[in-house]
């Protein structure tokens, strides 16, 4: 079976499209698409999640499986092939119950358990009646619940400053909104593929979607706030600060932005 490059060279080649052609529908740099083809993986910026992005893109344009770009990826990069369903467990029999033989009552054994308990009921009466036994006083409920109630809520204090909440993994990819506090300029990558390159302004809030990863790149970090499946970011850096961001479904990635010119 041909190598992945090569699976997708041939198809770019039946459909009659350049390099070029491809790089203005995919808005994916030519010389990425060549290292695709080539196999030259390391080429790629962005690491391992953005030639994920790149491959989808790429073989959705060509009328390709992308999940099947995934999978010749793994089995040509790391080996790894597709385990196949473990097949359905047989039905366990069910154990027919046994039996269970009651024995007989004893009336003897029962009679003599009343007794035992008439007699204990009567020596209990007679110690309270003429021994003037009484029960010890209980002992006042604010000498234990003060200090517990006390302890309680120094332990809740205590922790709740430590908690963070953890990432909002999603399912269906990663979702970042965009809230900017002042304008500045943006560059949005979702999939490998620019979504978005301009200005925002306050009062802004819009949204993209990615399945593997999505980049924000901007002139001032602190202008940019960064909401990821709903769960605020905070600003990207400090005030007049170059900076990108990414993340992917499971959380922050490091990676490097696209650099610019052809």
């Amino acid at each position: 079976m041909e190598t992945l490059g090569k699976w997708l060279q041939i198809a770019r080649e039946a459909r009659g499209l350049s390099l070029e052609q491809a790089e203005q529908v995919t808005r994916i740099r030519r010389r990425y698409l060549k290292a695709l083809e080539e196999g030259n993986y390391e080429a790629l910026p962005g690491g391992e999640a953005q030639t994920r992005g790149f491959l989808r893109r790429y073989a959705a344009l060509l009328g390709l499986s992308p999940d099947e770009a995934i999978i010749r990826y793994d089995e040509e990069v790391h080996g790894r092939r597709p385990e196949p369903p473990a097949p359905p467990a047989a039905p366990t029999p069910a154990t027919p119950a046994m039996p269970i033989n009651r024995p007989h009552s004893n009336w003897l054994q029962v009679v003599a358990v009343i007794g035992l308990v008439i007699l204990l009921l009567l020596g209990a009466w007679w110690l309270l009646s003429y021994a003037g036994w009484a029960p010890p006083p209980a002992s006042p409920p604010e000498a234990t619940t003060a200090p517990l109630m006390t302890l309680s809520r120094a332990a809740v204090g205590a922790t709740a400053g430590q908690a963070t909440p953890a990432f909002p993994v999603s399912s269906s990819g990663v979702t970042l909104t965009l809230e900017p506090t002042e304008h500045v300029w943006v560059r949005v990558t979702a999939d490998g593929a620019v979504v978005f390159e301009g200005l925002l302004a306050p009062g802004e809030a819009p949204s993209w979607t990615a399945q593997e990863l999505v980049v924000v790149e901007t002139g001032n970090g602190a202008g940019l706030v960064a909401v990821v499946n709903g769960q605020s970011q905070g600003p990207l850096g400090e005030r007049g600060q170059v900076c990108a961001r990414a993340w992917a479904p499971t959380g922050a990635v490091d990676v490097v932005a696209p650099p610019g010119g052809g």
